[in-house]
């Protein structure tokens, strides 16, 4: 009873924290109707049930701009919905999500239609909170298949402390309660189903569990179509060597019916999908994400794993000990080896080879979330490992490890605050935070620039490189909007050239630093912070090197006194604005700086007073 109990606990302790950490993150209800993947995946309920436009959405839109006013009609959105050869509109995301949220949508429009309080739109308040609570209800349930599973294989404690920490200590966490209108939440319930109705397939094998092993596969396909590799965990579940495929394959013969049911379960569930594409296109299958495509030969993995823009290991380390692990000979590691091995290789090569490897609109590798179920069995092996270990290796090994998924409690809050936006990150920003909660000045000025900046007392003053007030300049001047004197160098075109020198002679090495200040001013604020403009210094080592651009947002500086990344500057207002660049290479006598502007967005701003100073460090 002691530990039925602690097993419930912990499942209660994680369905808890996500509710309240859903409460906290109340502002983001409404994700589902911002556009972006959220919308996508949830625009079906609404076209179908109440505006009955699947097809052209026309109505769902003019419903829709109610609350987003800015949103573009879908029909504009060439991210998301693209027409076909019949001249039918595409949603290019499956149905599966919008299928496992239609009871939930049910009940937000019941309410809407008999409190009156708001409109039964499909996009009113009650609509967004029930969606938003899906996916909570989702991942607990999957929770619970999951830890049914695991505590057939591994103790009471160490199957809860694994539902403890994939629930909180990755960024499972993330995708169920502060941006929970993806589709991660959804699929990581369908695959912890798969794993339990495979394991109690071949315990007991009949036909109900063949049917739910062949919905729940179904499901996956029309939830994530490339997540369909994870059909090799009923194919390979327990199997680990050439006896075992033997008696697999032996078990699959003497139980055919059951495999036929699930098989026709499975085509039974993505039907809708494929009646979908009939309906759109014309065709059967049809492939929705037109213009966005695999780089099949060039997967960007280690960017995938360990960049700063969105590295899986990066934004959730728990997971590297877990990847580690799976070389150690871990308590009935022989169950789920095999399957995940190669569901993890397949499906990181899948993942990082699709052309936006960093995946937007999300915190970490948000499609590293959907393995998570069979990952949970690498994370329990390696805990019970742990625990069979002396004191003094035990105790610092578990602190270890919470303190690994602690910092996904971190990066969760930091992205919901808007201290981080991962998609954006680089590494000088990532370290620059490290283990920090909120960003200091130093931090935004490695944000800014993609240098972690020096301690000036490290430094010493070699000589100046140059430095100019604008008086003399003959194109780009402004004589209206000046710091002083009497002119500023207007830098509103998209390119202005400021000056090109030869590095031979200044006595430069790798690692020295630029120090560049200037007076900085913007015309307007209030534009996105994608549009900043930049003042770049151009290396080139020589004539056959690339270009090195080693660029700043200088107005983003300007009285940035709450410290934010999202922040583009003051309006009307000069500030002297200061930071480090780092030297990129050693010179030779071909290599050269030029120092531009750059600014696609034509973005108003003036500069005065560059001075640009050569450090070294002492």
């Amino acid at each position: 009873m002691k530990n039925f109990n602690f097993e419930k606990l912990s499942l209660l302790f994680v369905a808890v924290a996500f509710i309240l950490i859903g409460f906290y993150s109340k502002n983001n209800w409404h994700s589902s109707r911002h556009g972006g993947d959220g919308l996508g995946y949830y625009v079906y309920l609404p076209s179908v049930i109440i505006h009955k436009d699947l097809g052209d959405f026309k109505k769902t839109s003019q419903a829709l701009k109610k609350y987003v006013p800015d949103l573009p009609d879908l029909s504009a959105d060439i991210y998301g919905f693209r027409p076909t050869p019949t001249g039918k509109l595409a949603d290019k995301y499956p149905v599966g999500v919008a299928i496992l949220q239609s009871p939930f949508f049910l009940a937000g429009h019941l309410y809407a239609k008999q409190t009156q309080m708001y409109e039964a739109d499909g996009f009113s308040r009650p609509y967004q909170v029930m969606c938003f609570f899906s996916t909570m209800f989702y991942v607990v349930i999957g929770l619970w298949f999951l830890q049914k599973t695991l505590v057939q294989y591994y103790s009471p404690s160490v199957s809860a402390i694994t539902i403890i920490l994939i629930g909180l200590g990755t960024n499972l966490l993330f995708f169920t309660s502060i941006f929970s209108a993806m589709s991660h939440g959804y699929q990581f319930f369908a695959v912890s189903m798969l794993i339990y109705f495979t394991n109690e397939l071949y315990k007991l094998p009949n036909k109900l569990n063949g049917l739910l092993m062949g919905m729940s596969l179904g499901l996956i396909a029309i939830i994530r179509t490339q997540d369909l590799i994870l059909g090799l965990i009923p194919l390979l579940w327990g199997v680990n060597s050439i006896q075992t495929i033997k008696l697999r394959g032996q078990f699959i013969f003497n139980h055919l019916k059951i495999f036929i049911f699930s098989i026709l379960a499975f085509i039974l569930t993505i039907s809708v999908q494929l009646i979908y594409y009939k309906y759109i296109s014309g065709q059967w299958l049809y492939f929705s994400y037109v213009g966005e495509t695999f780089n099949w030969a060039h997967p960007q993995i280690i960017n995938g794993l360990f960049d700063a823009r969105n590295g899986w290991f990066l934004y959730t380390p728990l997971m590297l000990p877990v990847i580690i692990s799976l070389v150690l000979k871990t308590k009935n590691r022989e169950v789920w080896i095999l399957p995940l091995g190669l569901i993890f290789c397949i499906h990181v090569y899948i993942s990082y080879s699709w052309w936006c490897w960093y995946y937007i609109a999300g915190m970490g590798s948000r499609p590293m979330v959907d393995i998570y179920p069979i990952l949970a069995f690498a994370l329990a092996g390696l805990i019970s490992w742990i625990l069979t270990k002396p004191t003094f290796i035990r105790i610092p090994a578990m602190i270890v490890l919470f303190f690994l998924g602690s910092q996904n409690l971190r990066f969760s809050y930091q992205q919901f605050h808007g201290h981080i936006f991962s998609e954006t990150n680089n590494k000088a920003y990532y370290q620059s935070m490290f283990l920090k909660i909120k960003p200091e000045k130093e931090d935004i000025l490695a944000y800014n620039t993609n240098d972690v900046q020096p301690d000036i007392s490290s430094l010493t003053l070699v000589d100046t490189f140059y430095q100019t007030d604008f008086e003399n300049i003959k194109e780009n001047l402004d004589t209206t909007t000046v710091h002083s004197g009497k002119i500023s160098i207007n830098m509103e075109n998209q390119d202005v050239n400021i000056t090109m020198m030869n590095l031979i002679d200044l006595n430069l090495q790798k690692g020295d630093w630029f120090k560049v200040s200037l007076d900085a001013f913007v015309d307007r604020d209030g534009f996105w912070f994608y549009n900043l403009p930049k003042l770049v210094l151009e290396f080139k080592k020589n004539e056959s090197a690339r270009n090195i651009w080693k660029h700043s947002s200088p107005t983003a500086l300007i009285n940035n006194e709450t410290n934010s990344i999202w922040f583009t500057g003051q309006a009307k207002k000069w500030e002297r604005v200061t930071y480090f660049s780092k030297v990129p290479f050693t010179p030779d006598q071909n290599s050269t700086v030029r120092i531009l502007g750059f600014n696609p967005n034509k973005i108003k701003w003036n500069m005065d007073n560059l001075l640009i100073e050569h450090y070294k460090y002492k």
